[in-house]
Order: C-alpha cells, then sequence, then structure tokens
C-alpha cells in the first residue's frame, strides 16, 4: 500500500510540476495526460481522475483526498503528513511543499523510456539512492574510505560559493569532483541596481530563496527568516525576522556574497546529501568537541556515525524525512545496518511513531545522542579520578 501511495504521489507530483509551467512549455500537457494514465491505473476503474483536468483540480486540494487511505494495521497512523499537502496553490503556481515531498516520495511511474526526464526537474524523478550511487559508486567501488569521505564532506561544506574559489578549495582538500555546480539562480538572489547578491543558509549553506524582501532556506526544517534591507552603503543587507536555528549553529547574521561567477550544487545533491550531511557534520563536530571519539561515514558510508565513549559505541544513521511515512519506506527498502537512528531535533514530532514502528532500533533525536554521549563522557571521568 505504501509503495502504491508512493507511486500515485510522484505521478501528481510530475503533473503539478507540468501544469505550473504550461505557459513556457509545451510538453506540459502531455505530462499531465500521462500521468492522469498513471493514477488511474493505480486506483483502479472507477476511482480517481479520468481526464488530464479532473487531475488538475485533484491537485489543488490536499492530496489525502487523492491517496487511497492505509489500514491502520499498516501502518495507517503514518500516513497524515502527506495527505495534508496541496500541490498547486490558487494561482497554480508549484507549493512550497512540493520539493519536500519529491525528497520522500518519488518513485519511477514509468517503464522504460521516460519522455519526461528530457525536460522535468531532477528532483521530480530522481530518488536519493540512485543519486548516492551516480556520485559515489566508483569511490565506494574502490574501497577508498579517506578519498570517500573527503569527496562527501567537500560537498556538505561547500554547496555554493565563487567557483574559482570552489575549486581551489577542491584541488587544496583532493577531493575527487563528483558533482555538477550550476549558476546560482535567479529565485535565489536579489538583484540592487545593475548587481545580484545572495545569501547561504546559516544551517546547510546552500543559497536561500528570495521572494521579494523575504529571504528564507528551501528546507522548510531551517526555518530562519530574514527581510532584505537597503541600509548596508547601498548594497543589501539582512535583518532577521526569526533566528530558530539548530543548537551548534551560530546566530550571526548570513554574509551577503555577489552572485556574479557564484555556482551552487544541484537541487537534488543539495536535498540528499547536503541536508542531512549538515546535521551529520554537526553532530560529529559536537561530539567530538565534548571528547568523543567520531568517525565520518565509515567502510565508505555503510552508515553515518561511529561514536566510541571508552568502551560503549554507538553506530548511527542520521535521517532526514519529510514524514513518517517516508521514513518507514526508506527504512523497509534499506534496513540500515545500525542499532540507532537518530533524526534531527527538527523532526522529534516523529520519534514516537518511529520508535513504535521500528522496535529492533533506538530511535533517538540529535539532542537526545548528545546528551546520552556526555552522561557517558562524565560518567568515564568520574571513574577515571
Amino acid at each position: 500500500m505504501l509503495d502504491r501511495r508512493a507511486r500515485i504521489t510522484s505521478a501528481a507530483l510530475r503533473a503539478a510540476y507540468a501544469w505550473s509551467v504550461r505557459d513556457r512549455e509545451p510538453r506540459a500537457f502531455d505530462e499531465v495526460a500521462r500521468m492522469t494514465g498513471v493514477v488511474m491505473f493505480e486506483l483502479g476503474p472507477g476511482q480517481g481522475p479520468v481526464a488530464p483536468l479532473d487531475l488538475v483540480r485533484c491537485l489543488r486540494r490536499p492530496l489525502g483526498a487523492l491517496l487511497p487511505p492505509i489500514p491502520y494495521g499498516d501502518d495507517g497512523r503514518y500516513g497524515d503528513g502527506v495527505d495534508e499537502v496541496v500541490l498547486l496553490d490558487d494561482s497554480d503556481a508549484l507549493a512550497d511543499a512540493a520539493y519536500e515531498v519529491g525528497s520522500d516520495y518519488v518513485r519511477e511511474v514509468i517503464s522504460g523510456l521516460d519522455p519526461g526526464r528530457d525536460w522535468l526537474p531532477s528532483w521530480s524523478w530522481m530518488r536519493a539512492n540512485d543519486l548516492e550511487n551516480e556520485l559515489f559508486a566508483r569511490l565506494i567501488g574502490t574501497a577508498d574510505e579517506a578519498a570517500y569521505r573527503t569527496a562527501r564532506q567537500f560537498l556538505v561544506e561547500c554547496p555554493a560559493g565563487p567557483e574559482q574559489l570552489l575549486v581551489e578549495e577542491c584541488n587544496r582538500r583532493q577531493a575527487r569532483r563528483v558533482a555538477h555546480y550550476v549558476p546560482v539562480t535567479d529565485g535565489q538572489s536579489y538583484r540592487c541596481g545593475e548587481r545580484r547578491w545572495w545569501w547561504p543558509c546559516r544551517v546547510c549553506g546552500w543559497p536561500m530563496d528570495v521572494r521579494g524582501q523575504m529571504v528564507r532556506c528551501r528546507y522548510p526544517y531551517h526555518t530562519a527568516t530574514y527581510q532584505v534591507t537597503d541600509r548596508d552603503k547601498g548594497a543589501p543587507g539582512l535583518i532577521a525576522v526569526d533566528r530558530r536555528l539548530p543548537a551548534g549553529v551560530g546566530r550571526g547574521l548570513p554574509e551577503r556574497h555577489d552572485a556574479d561567477g557564484a555556482v551552487q550544487l544541484e537541487e537534488p545533491v543539495w536535498r540528499f546529501i547536503v541536508v542531512p550531511g549538515a546535521t551529520e557534520l554537526r553532530l560529529a563536530r559536537l561530539l567530538t568537541e565534548a571528547g568523543a571519539s567520531v568517525q565520518l561515514y565509515p567502510n565508505c558510508d555503510r552508515y553515518d556515525l561511529d561514536i566510541v565513549v571508552g568502551d560503549r559505541r554507538w553506530d548511527v544513521d542520521v535521517k532526514e524525512h519529510a514524514t513518517v511515512e517516508g521514513l518507514l519506506r526508506h527504512i523497509r527498502e534499506n534496513s540500515p545496518s545500525v542499532r540507532h537512528i537518530v533524526l534531527p531535533d527538527t523532526h522529534a514530532g516523529q520519534v514516537h511513531a518511529a520508535r513504535e514502528a521500528l522496535p529492533t532500533y533506538t530511535i533517538l533525536t540529535e539532542g537526545q545522542l548528545v546528551s546520552q554521549i556526555k552522561g557517558a563522557l562524565r560518567r568515564r571521568k568520574r571513574s577515571a579520578s
């Protein structure tokens, strides 16, 4: 049932994007028609939309009206997140929630040659596992753990910046070049006179979205929000509207950067590598500073963090999904070979349901993991004195 819901959600997402660009993309109507066929097949005769415009009308309402319900005994408690999402807003523009739905629910909906891949954004059809395999398959194949760690850490720590500086930093670290960078987009920059400026998210470092005077990261859980002000010697500055940030992230204002010559990682790499990687590196730094021994991405990312305090060890996979349904599907498909699954503090609301559904794992928030390890460090220090 969860796979069926995911395929319908994937088709709805692709149709919503196509409809939102129909005025400038001649292939959009064909895509909506194809996705209507996918939805009709998944729902069965007499169920759901029977024509493309019927599907479009469904996309303006919560997805729960389109998706089949999950029986309670089949993880039915965990589907509420996506059921509430509306993919098209009042002006038929793609809603913000679509990007996050894409990260959790993308599935293959066209067998064989998929004409949508020629023009649809890759986040609407590429899955996290596919992306990781594409980026890192050669490094994993060589079993070069240090090269893998260096390449992955470079992407997380350098998701955007002046192109020449990124090249120099990549060379300095001797990191393999595994991902493409593209120019910073107009939607992630602010025009002031003849120049454009961008600001990195304080959590993940990727250029924040700029909508009018408001500036915020596209990832909804990176909630810090700013407003543009022209107070800084004629160039745009920021004032904070919402300073909520995870523990361990500096509270200062993001630094302004010139968009001329600036590049950023492609969106799927940002969402699937940089966003969770920011949590992984933040945890590694906090725990190392506290006194624990921490290894990132052991055995070429068999899991995310290996943490040791004395004779105690935590093997940790960090999971960052929009909904519990997405989290459970991912774990069912990939079965982490660890005992500890850690969710960012921003996802604490998923912990209770995840513990019920995954009794063989220890489910913690990042704050709970840090508290456990700091407690172990204090006890070890007392026993040594």
